[in-house]
């Protein structure tokens, strides 16, 4: 006995409509998935993009502020010395150096970023400089990143810039917290000099620049 075979015209007219009406549904179903892919996609294109923009403008009011602090005489300018950092993320301080010496073209100068100490909302010491270990505090030194490299525990890290003769250069210290208890931390900077005119570096005499300064960072 043979089986015949039927098409979707030749199906009874209830099959027909069964038919049609999972097709609409799939459609429909299609064009909702579409709609909302096409809706993601221009949601996180419009996230990053802001992003993009917030660090964009972040920057810019950086600089702007580095500049102003030194065309108004400021040695060494921190325009922005409190960062609330989480642990595992990452933020920069941006610093700015005006060579006023007038000694030679150029002089070398060193940037200099070390540890300090930490410290509870409730001013209970965490741990400081002089402490043997740091680990209890995450090792803040090896947070520290400049373009020389990262820093070390208990040495920090730091940046020689030659820097010409009223002239201004400027740094980015990055800093990621990792294993930090809740509290604040507090980063020396320090920047000194030599004379360029004495060619043996056993001869240089780094000299101190400008008041030591402090760098904030708090873990939230």
């Amino acid at each position: 006995m043979s089986v015949k075979k039927q098409s979707f015209f030749n199906l009874p007219m209830g099959n027909k409509k069964a038919g049609f009406t999972l097709s609409v549904n799939f459609l429909v179903t299609l064009i909702i998935v579409i709609a909302i892919f096409t809706s993601s996609l221009y949601l996180v294109k419009r996230f990053y993009t802001g992003a993009e923009k917030i660090k964009e403008t972040y920057d810019q009011r950086t600089v702007a502020e580095i500049e102003r602090l030194l065309d108004d005489g400021s040695r060494v300018a921190i325009p922005f010395d409190k960062k609330t950092i989480y642990n595992g993320k990452y933020n920069t301080f941006g610093i700015g150096v005006l060579n006023t010496l007038n000694i030679g073209s150029a002089n070398d100068f060193n940037i200099s970023f070390r540890f300090s100490k930490a410290y509870t909302r409730t001013n209970s010491k965490i741990c400081d400089r002089v402490d043997t270990d740091t680990a209890n505090c995450g090792k803040p030194d090896e947070w520290l990143q400049t373009t020389s490299g990262f820093g070390t525990d208990l040495s920090g890290v730091h940046i020689v810039k030659s820097v010409r003769n009223n002239d201004q250069e400027k740094f980015l210290l990055g800093v990621g917290v990792e294993k930090a208890p809740k509290g604040t931390y507090i980063i020396d900077l320090n920047v000194s000099w030599h004379n360029n005119s004495d060619p043996a570096p056993a001869n240089w005499n780094w000299v101190q620049y400008d008041r030591l300064h402090k760098l904030y960072i708090e873990v939230p």
